[in-house]
């Protein structure tokens, strides 16, 4: 059996630069949208929109083409209409209708980066690896923790070390670097892991939930030709049905007798996209299913409170930068024990010496 540190030191030396990619690579996407707008000065200044009615014109324009898939809504950090194809193509409007830009997969260096975080530029299957990669750290830091814990607590151990460079110096600022940022570290690496299994998660949430189940949004409706989609009236009942949300997503219709579904954020909702699911009749433009995120009970919350915390889409400018900050901490650690792990390699002065240090003294 493996004791926590030699787990520790061969688990970083296996995804110890996985980790360091995954992290810088989510610490610049928190500023994805201010990037693309550094990227694209075409997407700078733009009005924000007060009536959502009035992208109804521009929908309609886009259920004609059999390419879009969804569209998102401008919000408070991006005030743009994105509307998303099948193949992934996105395309920006502003309040005018007028097309913006057009972004394909990896067009630029924000998709690649974006991909690579996600999928590790390897579709469903890098994506589950990212899932297997991300659990595998979730190891390595609770091994870290475990080795570190000392017998006794003293104002020592959070002591800055000296400026030097010895294995004692070392090991301390990896530890109080790591101690420092722990609880953020273990977050993110559980939620986003969480994220990749997402499936398998809600289902062993769903184990401990007593309370019934919404019934899932539906599938058909009326019977109304796509070119005759009147996403206007649509839009103003959507939003009537919930005056204090704000609608985020909508899916084009691909057949006729499906209904108009919206994603919406009702006030005090984390997720940032929404999980409240609103649909109209295509037919009539009634609202014939509405269903609040705060229906589906804590299981619900606790499953889609994992996409907010990851991204820090909540808990203001403080949280959202040690998030930031976080994302380079991998760096650190990984050159400290690099440095840790060459200057007490077999064979050197220092390696005997190391052997010999004790977590509760870490001074």
């Amino acid at each position: 059996m493996p004791t926590a540190r030699t787990l520790h030191r061969y688990l970083g030396w296996l995804i110890g630069i996985w980790l360091l990619l995954i992290s810088l690579s989510g610490a610049v996407l928190l500023f994805k949208n201010d990037l693309l707008r550094w990227q694209y000065p075409q997407l700078q200044n733009l009005a924000l929109p007060s009536d959502i009615s009035q992208w109804g014109p521009l929908l309609n324009q886009l259920q004609q083409q059999p390419d879009f898939r969804y569209v998102k809504y401008p919000d408070q950090d991006a005030h743009w209409l994105e509307a998303v194809s099948h193949s992934n193509q996105r395309h920006y409007y502003n309040a005018s209708h007028t097309l913006l830009l057009t972004r394909v997969p990896r067009g630029d260096w924000i998709d690649w980066l974006y991909d690579f975080h996600l999928h590790l530029l390897g579709g469903k299957t890098g994506h589950t690896v990212l899932g297997v990669i991300g659990l595998i750290c979730l190891v390595l830091l609770l091994a870290g923790i475990v080795q570190w814990w000392p017998k006794r607590f003293s104002r020592r151990l959070l002591a800055l070390p000296k400026p030097a460079l010895n294995a004692r110096t070392l090991r301390q600022w990896h530890s109080l670097l790591a101690l420092s940022f722990a609880p953020l570290l273990l977050l993110t690496t559980v939620t986003g892991s969480l994220m990749v299994f997402n499936a398998e998660f809600r289902s062993t949430l769903s184990v401990f939930s007593t309370a019934p189940q919404p019934a899932p949004p539906l599938k058909t409706a009326g019977y109304q030709p796509l070119a005759t989609t009147d996403w206007t009236a649509a839009l103003r009942q959507a939003q009537a049905q919930w005056s204090d949300a704000q609608l985020r997503l909508s899916s084009l219709r691909t057949a006729a007798d499906q209904p108009i579904s919206f994603r919406a954020r009702m006030a005090g909702e984390w997720h940032q996209n929404g999980r409240s699911v609103v649909q109209i009749d295509a037919l009539s433009n009634k609202v014939i299913y509405a269903t609040p995120a705060s229906a589906f009970g804590t299981t619900g919350a606790i499953a889609n409170s994992l996409y907010p915390l990851h991204t820090a889409a909540i808990g203001g400018k403080i949280y959202f930068w040690a998030l930031a900050i976080s994302g380079l901490l991998p760096l650190l650690l990984l050159l400290t024990g690099l440095l840790y792990t060459w200057v007490t390699r077999p064979g050197t002065r220092t390696s005997a010496a190391a052997s010999s240090l004790k977590p509760e003294s870490n001074s």
